[in-house]
């Protein structure tokens, strides 16, 4: 092997490595939320790296869950996993007085 050939295939391989690190940095662990008040569970997928997450009333009511405090989850989409940091969590969420 040539000089400059073994040359580029370290670069090559060194740039490989790197992309292969940058990848991993934009993927996460997506904890589980369920349970969690609304508040909660936004501070726990922030924490994880997820900033777009939505909460949703899972009665049939269409409320607007403001409060964070107020609605617990009953459940998420997607659910836990490792996943790209810019997906879209959605929350199903009830008064904390009511059942799921």
């Amino acid at each position: 092997m040539r000089k400059g050939t073994a040359v580029l295939t370290v670069v090559i391989i060194v740039a490989l490595v790197a992309l292969s690190q940058q990848s991993k940095k934009r993927t996460a662990e997506l904890p589980d939320l369920r349970g969690m008040t609304l508040s909660e569970a936004r501070a726990a997928a922030q924490n994880a790296g997820f900033n777009r997450l939505a909460g949703e009333d899972a009665h049939e009511s269409n409320r607007l869950p403001l409060r964070g405090g107020n609605w617990k989850v009953c459940s998420q989409q997607p659910p836990p996993a490792r996943l790209p940091l810019t997906t879209s969590v959605t929350v199903h969420v009830v008064k904390k007085d009511e059942t799921c």
